[in-house]
This record gives structure tokens, C-alpha cells and sequence, in this order.
């Protein structure tokens, strides 16, 4: 790395400075290590780094964000004169990177250096305004905020500078609510200096707080202050609604100029239309700014591509991949792992290691996305293998890691191994276990049969089992048929969850499962009272760049005849292959023809049987399903798979399964679940679901997938 060899006899101008900061700025928040050290050397031979002080800072911060700490501590000892500013992102660089103790020993040497707090007292200085205001701004940045909020109380008068401080520092910290809490005081102290940077600071926290309520009463004040024509504070009311999901007043922000659509404020919007299922909305958006001949950036493609890989948008998100070349921000790692997660949520895993083996410089968020697409994938091992890879290069796991190592080990029986790593989250990690990891291991325990352990497991636990992790225990007493641990977990999930129709079934379930129909008929009967439908199956599938969707017993598709031959064709098949149909949790008044015919014509079958008659024999199958997909169908396109020899890939709505020959990816381990209850910690996607089933809800499903095929052709 370039040394600053002493005072540099020429400066940079301020615009100079602006201008050649801003790629690094980038460079950190992308994480992208390789660039940042290419424009580094780029600058030591052009001679600016040693000639900019302002250029050194940005230095040190961009290798901070980049985890590379000790090119930045090797950038800072090289300086000759530090300033503030320097020894604050030295600090703040450390504190990022949990270097705490690195962190408090430069702060020491801060202090000795005679620029700091103690000099300021001694000499008498620390009661200005100037000096307690800059004091509070360089505690905050250094995450010190006890010591800028002592500083800041001890202010004999405060002008809109030290507020101004002060609620930047506690939004940059991440105390939303202090922030919101300062702006009102600072209001109600009669200081109307605020300016567009203090607005667009208590924006930012209010977004992150995710009220609607707090959002609008922000607003009146940004309108009250004049700023509401300001580009910045304008993108950040934008940004604002659009996280708390109030997406009318975020488009009405930005119609207030309808000439100035710039590309922050889009990519806000295209962010929350997609939070909020609104993917349509969001493709228009898209295509409105390239319109207006405005770029893309790597944020706006980052939301555009997610938005495909939760909806499982495969020809979309292709076309994504195409433009994210063509504009060179396929070197942004953020970017790649957003590609690499969609790839995985569209089924495509092989894609997913090559887009990973690709990225140059792998941050925690490639990692991750590379864990949790093989988590889904049911590749448990290969997932362990990629953690401990992580850890050796460096990376520090965080929560998100910790979920989808979990989800990896309970997808794939791995037991002793998970509760190795969840042990280790807090002993050789530091990080206290959430809510989330919990759950993993009551679902692992289950997915086990280890009944007995969950229940000690959920009784020695420091929270309260959430809706997934009960869910999670439901229906692994359904599979089993333990009635009694089956009723607690569904009492408990009734209590959390009220209307959700999966509690029901599942019970219904297990009381069938023992034989105990006049209970089965209590539980249906309870369901009909409150109005309470069970959840309709619905099931996609994409061929000749349309989607398909259909439901259980659905003949409304236009090839309805050749579907049901090649279903009738395919039973006879696999019956001879040992295929046994699996009606343990269907109604004993049935007969056993009718109980084969409703398995026989679920929407996942039916997809299949469709795909095989209209794709290419080379073509893998890949079907999309709102719910999980029950152990018959399981079993059924286990055999399909081998009398068709076709690769056949069901992302229902927990994970993935790959049916090749005869077997699946999931090892038969996962088919205890119930196949209504919607919850899933890894794979973070969204299907569009209905509480009753009929023609004109199907076509509208339909409608909506084909609308989104066609919007980027």
C-alpha cells in the first residue's frame, strides 16, 4: 500500500476532493476491496493521497467497510499531521469491526495527541458552543454516545448545530428513536434552524422506525420548514415512506417534481413496492427511469433482482443479469450476491457456486447468500463446509449466518452438528441467540423425532417459542401422532396467531392420523363456525415465456385432456414401480378410490404432468408452490422422476426439492411439516396465497405472472 512520505507541496481543491472521494465512498458501502485498492494506487501515484488529508480519511474509511482494518491502521500511521476527522474514523473504523479493545486504545492515544476533550477543558474551552458542538459530533461518530450526550447535556445554550449533532449521531448509531426524540425537543425549544441535513437525519431514523404515523407528522414538519422541494430531503421522504410501507405517499413525493425522477428516489420506491409484494409496480418503476434515460445503480438493481428471486422470476432475473454486465456492476459484490440468492430461490443452485466462485472478494453477504441457497438446496454439509470457510478467511458471522447454518443442519438431519454451532454463537462468537435460532433447533429436534429434547429445549429456553418455532413442533407431532405435545403446540400458536387456517389442519391431522375421528370432526366443525377455510394449493409453472398456474382438481387449462392422460398415464407408471399412495390424513368416510383420486390431482402433479407434455425432454422442471408439498406428492414425484428420467425441482414455500432418479435432495427428512402453515426463516420468499379458491382468483394469479414475464421483454 502507498506511504504518505511527508507534506505534499500541492493541495487539492474542494470540488477536486468531492470528486475523487466519491468512487471510494462507493467502494465501502459495495464492500469491494479490490476496487478500493486499485483507486488507492491509482491516487498514490497520481500523488493526491499524500496531498489530502480529506482523501487519506476517506482512505481509512473505505478499508474500515471493507473489513481490511489493517490497511487502514497502516494508512493512518502513515499520516503525517491526523486530524479530528482521522483519529474519528480510525476509531469509528475499529468500533465497526468489533476491534474494541483496538478501538478504546486509540481513543487513548487520541486523547494524549492533546486534541481531544481533556485539552478543551483544561484550557477552558469546552463551555463554547464551537467546541462542545464538534466535541458531541466527534463522540457520536466514534459510537461513544454516553459521552457526546454528557457533553451535549452540559451546554450551557445549544444552537441548531449541537442538535443538529446530536440526532445525526443517535440516527448513525442506530437510536432511532433518540433521533425522533431530539428533532421534537430541538422543535420544541423554538429552534427553527434546521437545515436539510439535520431533516434528512430524522428522515432516515423514522424510516427505520417503520411508522406511518410518525412518518407524516415528520413531513408536516419538512413542509413547515420550507425543504420540501430539496432533492435530498425529497429522496429521503421518499425513502421514509417507502419503509414504512406507505407506498401512495411515497409515489405523491415523487410526483411533486415530475421532471427530477432521479435514481434514488426510484430505487426507493422500487424497494418498498417490492417489501410490500407490489413486484408489477416496481418493473413499471424500473422501466420508467430507464426511460428517462436515467441509470440504474447497484442499489436499484440489488432491489430488482431480489424482487425476482422472492417471486421466483427466473426469465426476469436473467435479463437483470444481462444489464448488470453490460454496465460493469457485476464486480459489485452486493450486486453478485443478490444475483447468486436469486439464482438459488429460482431453483438454478449450479448457477449460484459459479456466480459465488466468480465474486473476486467475498464479503458476509456472499457468504451468506452462498449458506442459505444451499440450506434451501438441502445441502447440509456443503453449507457447514462453506461457514467453516468463512470463518478461516476472516469473515465474522453474524445472526443471519447463524440461521441459515441452522436451517442447513435441521434440513439435513444434521443434529449433533447444529447444536454445536448454536452453542458457539454466543461462546466463541459473541452473539446472544434470537428468537430465530431458537426455533431452528426446536425444528431440528422435530424434524428428528427427538420430541422429548424440544420440549425440555423449549422449556429451558430465556423467550418464548414464536409462531414458527411452534409451528415448526406441530408438525412434527403430526408426523408422529403425539397428541398431547401436538394440542400445546396448537394452543399456543391459536394465541399467536388467531386466523391462522394451518393450526387447524394440522390438529385435524393428527387426531386422523390416530384414528380419532370424532375429533377430526370437532376441529372441522370449530372451522366452519369461525368461517375458517383451509388454505387452497396452488402450484406454477413457466413454459414458452408464459406462466402457468393451477390448482387441486383443476381442468381449466386449455390442454386439460392431454394433461389428464399423461396424469392417468404416469399413475399407472409408478404403480408399477412401487408407488403406494399415501391417505393417512384424508377422512376415513371416504373410499379408498376417491382418497387416491384427490392425491392424484394435486396442483403440484398436475404442473408436472403439464411441463412434461410442453417442455423439452433436456429441460429440468422447475415448479413453484404456495404450500408445502405433502408426503404423497413427495413420494409420487419421487417415482415420476425415475420412470420419465427428468430432473424435477418443487421450491414449495419452506425450501427446495430436487428429484432426480428416484430419490430427493431433502433425504425423505423433511416431510413431517404441514402443508399449510406458511413459515420459513431461510428462504425469505413471498407467493401470492388466497383464502378461498375460484376461477377468477386462478386467472388473476395467472394474470399477474404472465404481466410480470412480459415486462422486461
Amino acid at each position: 500500500m502507498g506511504k504518505f512520505r511527508g507534506q505534499h507541496s500541492r493541495s487539492l481543491d474542494t470540488a477536486t476532493s468531492l470528486r475523487l472521494a466519491a468512487p471510494l465512498q462507493s467502494c465501502g458501502r459495495a464492500g469491494d476491496l479490490r476496487l478500493g485498492r486499485c483507486l488507492h494506487a491509482r491516487l498514490v501515484l497520481s500523488g493526491a493521497a499524500a496531498a489530502s488529508t480529506f482523501l487519506a480519511n476517506h482512505l481509512i474509511t473505505m478499508y474500515s467497510h471493507c473489513a481490511d482494518v489493517p490497511s487502514a491502521v497502516r494508512l493512518f500511521d502513515a499520516m503525517p499531521r491526523p486530524n479530528l476527522v482521522s483519529w474519528t474514523t480510525l476509531v469509528s473504523g475499529l468500533t465497526q469491526n468489533s476491534m474494541h479493545r483496538d478501538a478504546l486504545a486509540a481513543f487513548s492515544s487520541m486523547c494524549r495527541a492533546g486534541l481531544l476533550h481533556c485539552v478543551g477543558v483544561r484550557l477552558g474551552f469546552d463551555a463554547e458552543l464551537f467546541v462542545a458542538s464538534n466535541l458531541a459530533d466527534m463522540y457520536s461518530k466514534s459510537g461513544l454516545l454516553v459521552e457526546a450526550c454528557r457533553v451535549f447535556d452540559q451546554m450551557p445554550q445549544k444552537d441548531a448545530v449541537a442538535w443538529t449533532a446530536m440526532i445525526d449521531g443517535y440516527a448513525k448509531n442506530g437510536n432511532l428513536e433518540a433521533a425522533v426524540i431530539a428533532f421534537r425537543d430541538m422543535r420544541r425549544e423554538g429552534l427553527v434552524g434546521a437545515d436539510q441535513h439535520v431533516l434528512c437525519s430524522v428522515l432516515s431514523a423514522s424510516g427505520g422506525l417503520k411508522d406511518g404515523w410518525l412518518a407524516r407528522a415528520i413531513h408536516s414538519c419538512v413542509m413547515k420548514s420550507g425543504f420540501e422541494q430539496e432533492v435530498a430531503v425529497r429522496n429521503a421522504l421518499t425513502d421514509m415512506y417507502a419503509k414504512a410501507a406507505d407506498m401512495d405517499n411515497a409515489a405523491r413525493v415523487v410526483k411533486i417534481d415530475q421532471g427530477s425522477l432521479n435514481v434514488v428516489s426510484a430505487t426507493s420506491l422500487i424497494d418498498g413496492y417490492i417489501e410490500t409484494d407490489c413486484i408489477e409496480k416496481a418493473l413499471l418503476m424500473f422501466i420508467e427511469l430507464r426511460r428517462q434515460g436515467v441509470e440504474p445503480n447497484e442499489f436499484t438493481f440489488s432491489s430488482m433482482i431480489k424482487g425476482c428471486a422472492m417471486q421466483a422470476l427466473l426469465e426476469q432475473g436473467a435479463q437483470l443479469h444481462a444489464e448488470v454486465i453490460k454496465t460493469s456492476l457485476i464486480s459489485d459484490s452486493f450486486v453478485s450476491s443478490t444475483l447468486l440468492d436469486m439464482y438459488g430461490k429460482c431453483g438454478l443452485i449450479s448457477l449460484s457456486i459459479q456466480l459465488f466462485k466468480e465474486i473476486e472478494y467475498h464479503t458476509d453477504i456472499a457468504w451468506n447468500a452462498a449458506i442459505n441457497v444451499l440450506a434451501q438446496h438441502g445441502h447440509g454439509r456443503e453449507a457447514i463446509r462453506a461457514f467453516d470457510r468463512m470463518t478461516s478467511s476472516g469473515i465474522r458471522p453474524n445472526h443471519i449466518t447463524f440461521v441459515s447454518l441452522l436451517t442447513a443442519c435441521s434440513h439435513a438431519g444434521l443434529v449433533d452438528e447444529g447444536l454445536k454451532y448454536f452453542y458457539s454463537m454466543k461462546d466463541h462468537h459473541g452473539i446472544e441467540p434470537k428468537g430465530e435460532h431458537y426455533s431452528c433447533i426446536i425444528d431440528m429436534y422435530g424434524r428428528a423425532g427427538r420430541l422429548d429434547e424440544a420440549e425440555k429445549f423449549i422449556g429451558e429456553m430465556p423467550v418464548k417459542p414464536n409462531a414458527y418455532g411452534w409451528c415448526s413442533l406441530l408438525g412434527a407431532c403430526r408426523m408422529r401422532g403425539n397428541k398431547e405435545l401436538g394440542e400445546i403446540a396448537a394452543d399456543n400458536m391459536m394465541k399467536l396467531e388467531p386466523d391462522n387456517t394451518g393450526v387447524h389442519v394440522s390438529l385435524s391431522g393428527i387426531y386422523a392420523s390416530l384414528g380419532q375421528w370424532e375429533d377430526v370432526k370437532a376441529v372441522r366443525k370449530l372451522m366452519r363456525d369461525n368461517r375458517i377455510k383451509k388454505l387452497p394449493g396452488f402450484s406454477w409453472v413457466d413454459s414458452n415465456k408464459k406462466t402457468h398456474v393451477f390448482g387441486s382438481e383443476d381442468w381449466s387449462h386449455p390442454q386439460q385432456e392431454k394433461i389428464y392422460e399423461k396424469l392417468e398415464e404416469l399413475y399407472e407408471r409408478i404403480k408399477e414401480e412401487g408407488y403406494v399412495p399415501d391417505t393417512r390424513f384424508l377422512p376415513c368416510n371416504l373410499e379408498d378410490t376417491a382418497k387416491q383420486r384427490i392425491l392424484r390431482y394435486h396442483s403440484e402433479r398436475i404442473a408436472v404432468a403439464f411441463a412434461l407434455i410442453s417442455m423439452p425432454a433436456t429441460k429440468p422442471i422447475i415448479v413453484k408452490k404456495n404450500l408445502r408439498i405433502c408426503a404423497d406428492c413427495h413420494s409420487a414425484l419421487k417415482f415420476i422422476s425415475k420412470v420419465e428420467n427428468r430432473d424435477i425441482i418443487v421450491r414449495d414455500n419452506s425450501r427446495f426439492h430436487h428429484f432426480v432418479k428416484g430419490g430427493c435432495s431433502c433425504g425423505d427428512y423433511c416431510q413431517y411439516q404441514c402443508g399449510c402453515c406458511n413459515y420459513s426463516l431461510g428462504m425469505e420468499q413471498r407467493v401470492v396465497t388466497y383464502c378461498s379458491y375460484d376461477q377468477r382468483q386462478k386467472n388473476q394469479l395467472t394474470n399477474t405472472h404472465r404481466n410480470n414475464a412480459a415486462s422486461l421483454n
